[in-house]
């Protein structure tokens, strides 16, 4: 298990969801005091909102390859290159209004009212 690294992505494919998964809402502070001193390792997918969401959350949230792929461990635990993962925190947008972008299209930041956090465990 690694725990140096803490990973962190805009979405999470429930296609990899193969074992009991706990999702809950968390703070932003949850999500810096889990991150302190460890490597971010992000699976960031829209470069169009990756500005606004590390400047939200103060850590550089770019990925270190461009749209990187996840995939199972064989204990089905996520993977990001080499490293497993039993726990993984998301931050999503939350829109203004009832804004809802088209299929495809990129969100503009000033559509951006805030941000969500979601924490992921796997038992």
């Amino acid at each position: 298990m690694n725990n140096t690294s803490i990973l962190i992505g805009n979405s999470f494919p429930l296609s990899l969801a193969r074992r009991k998964l706990i999702i809950e809402p968390a703070s932003l502070d949850a999500l810096l005091t889990a991150a302190a001193g460890k490597r971010i390792c992000s699976f960031w997918g829209h470069e169009n909102t990756l500005a606004a969401a590390s400047a939200a959350t103060k850590l550089d949230l770019a990925p270190a390859v461009e749209r990187p792929v996840m995939s199972l461990s064989p204990d089905k635990l996520p993977m990001l290159g080499e490293y497993e993962f039993s726990e993984c925190w998301i931050v999503s947008s939350d829109y203004r209004g009832n804004f809802r972008p088209s299929v495809g299209a990129e969100v503009p930041e000033s559509m951006i009212s805030g941000w969500q956090v979601l924490k992921l465990t796997w038992e």
